[in-house]
């Protein structure tokens, strides 16, 4: 593990290097359907390596996103994030991004959204998360529900896709509320382990 900042049983969280400017750019050329939906183009290697350098200058950081790696090879499978710090009343958004199809459905998001929630809550003491899905993206709106999201709130026409607008979902959980969501997922581990 190189410089691992929160770390999982099959993943770990460090900060993003310039190297990982190249998994992303490839990402957002090839998932139209997750990624590209907010920014409308694909990034360019270099201009990402530009955004990860001015990232680790931000003092306090407005944001921090961190790689998702595999501990059994460094490999970056793609970032988590916490968006929009408001350290005074301790909020912010966060968000989640795993590359290639390969990565999914195999409980690599869900380990390090809990690794992200645990950062927040735990390490720089927010109160409240919140997190946005936009229809019909069902499969993100199930994993935040497993974190111990609720939804909270609903905003027509917040996106268009394909020239079919479609809604924004608001999703947020509390402190108090995660620590319950991390007890049961920690006992249904243990349970399936024993």
């Amino acid at each position: 593990m190189r410089n691992p900042i929160m770390v999982g049983e099959r993943v770990y969280l460090r900060a993003l290097e310039k190297e990982d400017a190249e998994v992303f750019a490839l990402g957002s050329a090839n998932e139209r359907e997750h990624m590209m939906d907010r920014w409308r183009m694909p990034f360019s290697q270099i201009g990402l390596e530009q955004e990860i350098e001015d990232l680790h200058k931000r003092q306090p950081p407005d944001h921090i996103e961190l790689a998702v790696c595999l501990k059994e090879n460094d490999q970056c499978l793609g970032s988590v994030g916490i968006f929009d710090i408001d350290y005074i009343n301790g909020v912010a958004e966060t968000g989640s991004w795993l590359g290639g199809a390969e990565y999914r459905g195999k409980g690599y998001g869900t380990e390090a959204k809990h690794l992200l929630l645990e950062y927040a809550f735990d390490r720089i003491q927010l109160h409240v998360l919140h997190s946005w899905v936009w229809e019909p993206n069902v499969r993100s709106a199930a994993a935040l529900m497993k974190q111990g999201y609720q939804p909270a709130g609903r905003l027509e026409r917040e996106e268009i896709k394909d020239g079919v607008h479609r809604a924004g979902l608001m999703f947020d959980v509390k402190r108090d509320e995660w620590l319950a969501a991390r007890e049961a997922w920690q006992a249904k581990r243990a349970a399936a382990v024993s």
